[in-house]
């Protein structure tokens, strides 16, 4: 009991000094802790300027090219094909003889209907020395008046035969002319139809045997919607506004059509309005059937706020940017987007010119954040523009 007593009195006393000791040592730590830690530095993310351009308002289309004149070779008489005079697939001018049908026979013919029309001229020459010998006689009472009827008769009915030969003379001409087939305009010829050797044109069938079209200038169709139209009709400043002719490679036709055609009806269905331009094809880089981009000029529209397209993100709400504005603090602004050009997104409303839009690190910035704008480096021009499309 005596031991237990003295142990518990010792470390009643031994306590006091043992915290005395420990107060040196906590007391620096908590002093740490109560001191403020250092804040850390904005978040620096990567701005450009919104530059001010004037770009050219194009509206593009899906366009079906078209020949602006095709012409079918066709047998117009019966007989068998006896030549063909062209190589499939080249041009031809204007008269170049192309097929020739047998002629033997409808040179026959026409020698036949000549040898006709000699006979009844001579007919004619006689009833007409007839009635001019009867008619004094006549007059005379020598023959009656139905004598000379009849050689009058005869004498009519002798030049309605005349008249009937050069009808069929001409006839035969024709047909004569017909075995041998002309181009009638200048174009490209495509392959043949019916092999030389076979009979054509039987049973009165027109037979077709080749087709030509002319290839410059061609045509491309495209069908604006009513909207478009109305933008169309209320921006041009041309009769007929400029087409550029975009190829399937990106590449653009080196030759700029116009338009020269609007239909005075739509589509009900698709409420579209048929449309077509008309371009020049010296070197017959087009053919038709080929499926284009037609890009309709506009106008040129100034002061366009233009900036990188990598700016621009979206949410349910809409289309925004993330600008840096008064104390570097970063503002979401909405935006009306328009389309690329010269490698930069057309803005039509939201922005101005010299704002800093955040072009890196939009997924790390939030509205109200302060941030340390970077300036990012101009970009090189392109050496080619594209088109404000629609």
């Amino acid at each position: 009991m005596h031991s237990n007593r003295i142990n518990k009195t010792f470390w009643i006393g031994a306590l006091p000094m043992a915290l005395l000791l420990l107060l040196p040592i906590c007391f620096p730590g908590c002093k740490k802790k109560q001191e403020e830690a250092p804040k850390p530095p904005p978040t620096e993310v990567t701005v450009e300027k919104v530059v001010l351009r004037t770009v050219p308002v194009h509206l593009n289309y899906v366009a079906t090219t078209e020949s602006v004149k095709t012409v079918d070779i066709r047998a117009r008489v019966e007989g068998f094909l006896e030549k063909r005079l062209f190589i499939e697939g080249d041009d031809v001018k204007k008269g170049d003889l192309v097929f020739v049908i047998e002629q033997a026979p409808y040179q026959a013919q026409l020698e036949r209907s000549l040898a006709q029309l000699a006979m009844d001229e001579a007919a004619l020459t006689f009833a007409t020395e007839q009635v001019e010998r009867y008619r004094q006689l006549v007059a005379d009472d020598y023959i009656t008046r139905e004598s000379f009827d009849d050689y009058q008769t005869k004498a009519k009915e002798a030049a309605a035969a005349v008249k009937a030969d050069l009808a069929q003379i001409k006839q035969n001409r024709l047909n004569l002319g017909y075995c041998t087939m002309y181009s009638p305009l200048e174009g490209r010829i495509g392959r043949t139809l019916v092999n030389v050797g076979n009979l054509v044109g039987a049973g009165g069938q027109d037979t077709k045997l080749a087709t030509i079209v002319q290839l410059d200038p061609i045509y491309a169709y495209f069908s604006p919607s009513e909207k478009d139209l109305r933008t169309i009709l209320k921006y041009r400043k041309e009769k007929a506004p400029p087409v550029d002719i975009i190829l399937s490679d990106k590449t653009k036709h080196p030759y700029q059509g116009k338009v020269d055609f609007i239909d005075n009806t739509a589509d009900p269905k698709a409420n579209t309005i048929n449309m077509r331009a008309v371009v020049p094809n010296p070197e017959e880089t087009l053919l038709p059937g080929i499926y284009v981009q037609a890009s309709l000029f506009l106008c040129n529209v100034p002061d366009t706020p233009l900036i990188s397209e990598q700016a621009i993100a979206e949410d349910q709400t809409g289309t925004y940017v993330y600008v840096v504005g008064k104390d570097n603090k970063v503002e979401k602004r909405e935006v009306e987007t328009g389309f690329l050009y010269d490698h930069q997104k057309i803005i039509w409303k939201g922005l101005k010119e010299g704002e800093l839009v955040i072009t890196q690190g939009l997924q790390i910035v939030r509205p109200g954040m302060v941030v340390q704008p970077k300036i990012a480096s101009p970009n090189q021009e392109p050496s080619s523009k594209t088109p404000l499309s629609g």
